[in-house]
């Protein structure tokens, strides 16, 4: 019985342990990452609070960002480190706009708003493609054109 009570109490300890060597190890088996900065404008004026998402052309590792109040956005693949992994991809850019909100019979009616043209909300009709170097880019420039 003591030999089974040990047991349960080794087992128990050791769990936590094996736990915390995973989380600690968990941003070492992530692809290498570089930096991918840049501006977006919409007919040379700064985008704020665009959202900007990289889809990788071949590959699982895709990346995302928010522009800043100037337009400037820094991409991020995965949450435990910044940058995006070098390769080739698809481009998506969009700004949605909370238009009106209303109350209606206890219920919050909201309309949103695309802010920015619809061609740019999809990789399928954005035309637009960036490939981060292996060395990392920090000057990329979207440069949207409303017409």
């Amino acid at each position: 019985m003591t030999c089974r009570i040990r047991s349960i109490a080794l087992l128990l300890t050791s769990i936590p342990i094996m736990m915390l060597v995973g989380c600690l190890d968990s941003g070492a088996k992530l692809p290498t990452t570089v930096p991918a900065e840049g501006i977006v404008t919409l007919d040379g004026v700064p985008v704020v609070s665009g959202t900007i998402l990289l889809i990788a052309e071949q590959g699982d590792y895709n990346a995302s960002a928010t522009t800043d109040k100037n337009g400037k956005f820094a991409m991020k693949a995965f949450e435990e480190k910044s940058g995006a992994v070098a390769g080739n991809y698809f481009v998506q850019i969009n700004k949605t706009l909370v238009e009106k909100m209303s109350e209606q019979g206890g219920e919050t009616a909201v309309n949103l708003k695309q802010a920015l043209p619809d061609k740019y909300a999809s990789i399928g009709t954005s035309g637009l493609k960036y490939t981060v170097p292996e060395a990392g880019a920090k000057d990329i420039k979207f440069e949207l054109k409303s017409k």
